[in-house]
């Protein structure tokens, strides 16, 4: 019997007895990819319409077979199930990697190790599936002619990769009960798939220095630190800081011990998280007002929904980031917390599926309707204790599907539109306007942005922010701005006094094309604009076109990684521009080696754009 494998965990490729098979088209490996991850037939009008969709039915459909030719004849024995209306692959005729991954995986969730160690025929399990996954999902594979394809090779590229971060976390949480070296070895595989994960970086940290390899731990944090500067010129987050001191001061930090996931017939239940926020200042009083209205530490005073709203660029994301990974807030939800971020013009059904797919609802490649989702969704959560976090909601109806909890769960919504937001709350009163910064706080944050300027003009400081009326968005271009030109080398009192002499733009009116909805109580603050033009005005040519070219991203979350900014300007490196327009404060970092642009500046963009 011929051995057939088709493997698609790396650059796909089909084997056939151990030999690598030429000549196989792109269009024949998207539709085993999809065939193999839907694991079901699918009928030839949709995948005609998948991958031929510039194509008419009859052409389409000519293509398809045409396609299918090509994969009868990697071998003589059959391995596809074809007929006049479906299209599928025999079960047991062909040997698929990713199907052998989930597998194992899947042997894994019908088990609850109530003492926080995984058993023995689990970690055997999730060892034999780290082990098949060889790298992530179609690496360097693409269509150029099917966007959709495109948009469901993400999603599933998304969702195995987090599969396999798991894994690999509890794998390596279990071997430290024994075997240090074993869980440092695990650590190291996770960070190969997500270099920039800090989390990561923690935990082998903690491994080096409990087995008393504590200059390997102390050269992990200027690794870290390293990659944090060139690939996102950020800082390492706070509590990387402090394990870094912590080691380097000679004291040992506990390993800690395994826990397992709460579990949702018989799955474990994994959050889906926001990015950790890098740089949270002077929220401690506003976390602690929402907080309360989760019901922490007060049950008395929980609501059902609380909304919050505020001023383009106060904060409303980074709070509810911080919110999301609050230790009380974790352990006041046991069952998890599921987060998405709507913006303008959302997919909801995309965006809706990966809680479907966290939950288990949906098996991977099954596209079922928002409607028939959100019902599912609502079953599973009926008695469960989760928070759900919808952020930046434009319209009312993006949100609904996703209100999907029961009794015991809360939600929390954010909008920048004043209607929105009454829209969305009950009552008046769960409304949470998130107000600016307090001068202390404002000069706090620049601080930690521009330390040099601060501490040698404290005085056209403290004039800057009340400039900016605590405005935090403001206040990250101005401390960047600082920071750099002090990184340069350059004096900074011409630039504060620019900036400060833009304080009497705060009551002129913006432009026509940057003005916010006219229903909606917020405004943008002409000081922003300020600030905007005199970081754009100090890119050069190319760097300036790159920028105005973001605004073709869709507005906030405008989030991208380097591959998707390469294709969007047409460079092969885009690191330098994209340093440069990190240093400027035109892009933001954000955890997973990703960069988030605030909907002011995509805004700052389209009219340099239009105005081109």
């Amino acid at each position: 019997m011929t051995n057939i494998r088709l493997l698609l965990l790396g650059a796909p490729r089909f084997e056939v007895d151990g030999v690598n098979v030429e000549g196989v088209r792109r269009k024949a490996i998207a539709l085993a990819a999809f065939l193999a991850l839907t694991d079901r037939p699918q009928t030839r009008d949709t995948l005609a319409a998948l991958f031929w969709p510039d194509q008419d039915e009859e052409h389409g459909k000519t293509s398809l077979r045409s396609t299918l030719h090509n994969l009868n004849s990697l071998s003589t024995q059959e391995w596809l199930e074809v007929d006049r209306q479906i299209v599928g692959i025999q079960t047991g005729q062909i040997e698929i990697d990713v199907q052998q991954f989930l597998k194992w995986v899947s042997s894994t969730r019908s088990h609850l190790h109530s003492d926080g160690r995984l058993c023995d025929a689990c970690f055997e399990a999730l060892d034999s599936a780290v082990n098949v996954y060889q790298d992530d999902f179609l690496t360097g594979f693409s269509l150029s002619d099917s966007a959709e394809f495109d948009n469901w090779q993400a999603a599933q590229r998304e969702w195995l990769t987090r599969e396999c971060t798991i894994a690999l976390r509890r794998l390596a949480d279990h071997a430290a009960l024994s075997d240090y070296d074993r869980a440092i070895s695990y650590t190291h595989r996770w960070l190969a798939i997500n270099p920039l994960d800090e989390q990561a970086h923690r935990t082998i940290m903690r491994l080096y220095a409990a087995n008393n390899q504590r200059s390997e731990a102390l050269k992990q944090y200027q690794l870290v630190e390293r990659l944090l500067d060139e690939e996102l010129a950020t800082l390492p987050e706070t509590e990387t800081i402090e394990l870094f001191e912590t080691i380097r001061d000679g004291k040992t930090p506990s390993v800690g011990k395994a826990q397992e996931s709460r579990t949702v017939d018989g799955f474990p239940l994994v959050s889906v998280l926001p990015p950790l926020p890098p740089l949270v200042v002077g929220r401690e009083e506003a976390l602690t007002e929402i907080k309360a209205r989760l019901g922490i530490p007060n049950d008395e005073r929980r609501r059902a929904v609380t909304v919050i709203e505020g001023w383009p660029g106060v904060g409303k994301s980074t709070t509810i980031g911080a919110l999301a990974h609050d230790p009380d807030v974790l352990k006041a939800f046991p069952d998890g917390v599921l987060w998405v971020s709507l913006g303008e013009h959302p997919n909801v059904l995309a965006k809706l599926a990966i809680w479907g797919y966290t939950l288990h609802v949906i098996a991977p490649g099954k596209t079922p309707t928002v409607d028939t989702l959100s019902t599912q969704i609502t079953s599973v959560l009926r008695d469960r204790q989760m928070l759900l976090i919808i952020d930046d909601v434009w319209k009312e109806k993006h949100a609904a599907p996703f209100r999907v909890g029961g009794q015991n769960c809360v939600v929390v919504m954010t909008s920048r539109l004043n209607n929105i937001a009454r829209a969305l709350a009950p009552t008046s009163s769960d409304v949470y306007r998130l107000p600016v910064l307090s001068d202390k706080y404002a000069l706090s944050l620049l601080h930690r942005l521009a330390p040099e300027a601060v501490e040698h003009h404290p005085d056209e400081s403290l004039r800057l922010i009340h400039s900016l009326e605590g405005l935090p968005l403001a206040i990250q271009v101005a401390g960047r701005l600082l920071h750099e030109e002090s990184r340069m080398g350059w004096g900074v009192c011409e630039l504060l006094e620019e900036l400060q002499s833009g304080s009497s733009l705060l009551t002129a009116h913006a432009p026509g094309d940057v003005q916010p909805n006219a229903n909606d109580d917020e405004h943008t603050a002409p000081t922003i604009t300020a600030l905007l033009k005199r970081s754009t005005d100090a890119l050069d040519e190319q760097a300036l076109t790159c920028f105005a070219l973001l605004s073709l991203f869709s507005a906030k979350p405008a989030t991208f990684d380097l591959d998707a900014l390469a294709a969007a300007w047409e460079i092969a490196d885009p690191k330098p521009v994209v340093r440069a327009l990190v240093n400027r404060g035109l892009l933001e970092p954000i955890s997973g080696g990703r960069f988030q642009m605030h909907a002011l500046l995509v805004m700052h963009a389209k009219s340099l754009l239009e105005g081109a």
